[in-house]
């Protein structure tokens, strides 16, 4: 019989304190399969939104409010910018295309966003994130084209008309604009990205939406009065492609320098937010995923070192009959190696259920999709300290049944 086959009986023989040994091995390992998990595919599916358009431009302010309005649709702009400013710099001999965006009204809380039609021919890589899942796109006035997650939520079909809301706030205070309908003539696939959660449309639509005539009821997001000047001489940002990314940060200071605008780095602002507000809460689950790992490598080690104790007479037997003392020492070694495995095992099962569970939220939520575990270093370097804190935790144990002393045992019999 082998070592590996005795260690297997005697583990199917504890078969209670075994089970919960290896569930508390699971629940450390889940917890820090999940964190890795995550924190590598937000940061790989922020990054790709991010990489997109090279430079946002917009009112001056917060860079990442700006990146987060225009990019992510998560925040409210900044303000206003001057078009003159868009089509100067459109011209620029860097730009290779530039996308005006005018934001102002929502419908049951998504974002109405006035674009140029040429943006939803856009794509980058392999990706293509305006793509159609039926119909066409815009180009008569007042036609919109729907993300995936509005069209599922606000049950939007072809042909279906809703109006536009005042402001960025679902609120039934808000001003609706009833003169104005706006009819569905595309629905974009779902990209797994912020579009998912977008309505386009012309952006002069948005200027007509708000061009009353009499200025004086046109308001900012802010509350604020409007300068005299009527809303088309504005847009809320510029989507941005340059030639090459190497000039970003050029193009940037330029921007800054020279225009009354803000122009952003969307890259650049993501990978900052993800150190302020991931950076921390990864170390804390992470140092709670090891904890309990750590938690559980002890438990190996009482669970084996009080079946030793029971043990004895076993021992002196296989002793007797010509085991040596490496192979008792061994056979110990593997229940713990068998143990932690199954942990590892189990625990990266139940980190896949984790993610598959939030992914189903975060696409529902966010419109954001996350992939299974995939086994990237992180994850092998963790899971190897897993079976390496296991085995150590073994140790004891088996040098404890190493150390028997076969006559003593024997004549206790």
């Amino acid at each position: 019989m082998s070592l590996w086959r005795i260690a297997w009986s005697y583990l199917w023989n504890r078969k209670l304190t075994t089970a919960l040994t290896v569930l508390s091995v699971a629940l450390g390992v889940g917890l820090i399969s999940a964190v890795l998990t995550l924190r590598e595919e937000t940061q790989r599916r922020f990054e790709e939104e991010g990489q997109a358009f090279d430079i946002v431009i917009g009112a001056k302010g917060n860079p990442l409010q700006l990146v987060l309005s225009t990019v992510y649709f998560l925040d409210a702009p900044t303000g206003n910018m001057d078009i003159a400013i868009f089509n100067e710099l459109k011209e620029h001999e860097d730009v290779v295309a530039a996308f005006p965006i005018g934001m102002g009204d929502t419908y049951r809380g998504y974002r109405i966003v006035g674009t140029t039609p040429d943006l939803m021919e856009f794509e980058w890589g392999d990706r293509t994130p305006y793509a159609l899942a039926e119909g066409r796109y815009f180009d008569a006035p007042f036609e919109a084209v729907v993300g995936a997650n509005v069209a599922e939520d606000a049950r939007l079909r072809l042909g279906a008309t809703f109006y536009g809301t005042h402001g960025f706030v679902d609120s039934p205070y808000a001003q609706a604009h009833e003169d104005h309908p706006y009819t569905v003539v595309g629905i974009l696939e779902r990209s797994g990205s912020p579009n998912d959660r977008a309505i386009f449309c012309n952006i002069q639509d948005v200027w007509d939406v708000h061009d009353h005539g009499d200025d004086h009821d046109h308001h900012h997001e802010h509350g604020e009065e409007c300068d005299h000047h009527h809303p088309h001489d504005d847009i809320t940002a510029a989507l941005i492609k340059l030639a090459s990314p190497a000039i970003r940060f050029e193009f940037k200071d330029l921007v800054n320098r020279n225009y009354n605008a803000m122009a952003a780095i969307p890259i650049q602002e993501i990978q900052k937010l993800y150190e302020q507000l991931l950076g921390m809460a990864k170390l804390v689950l992470l140092a709670i995923g090891y904890l309990v790992v750590g938690i559980s490598a002890l438990s190996i080690l009482i669970g084996l070192y009080m079946a030793i104790l029971q043990r004895k007479r076993d021992l002196a037997i296989m002793r007797a009959l010509g085991a040596t003392r490496g192979e008792i020492f061994g056979a110990v070694i593997i229940e713990a190696f068998w143990v932690t495995l199954l942990g590892v095992v189990a625990g990266w099962f139940m980190g896949a259920v984790v993610c598959a569970a939030l992914n189903q939220y975060l696409v529902a939520q966010v419109g954001f999709h996350v992939s299974a575990v995939r086994l990237t270093a992180d994850l092998v370097a963790a899971y190897s300290a897993v079976i390496l804190m296991g085995l150590i935790a073994g140790i004891l144990p088996a040098w404890q049944a190493y150390r028997t002393d076969v006559a003593r045992d024997l004549s206790e019999l």
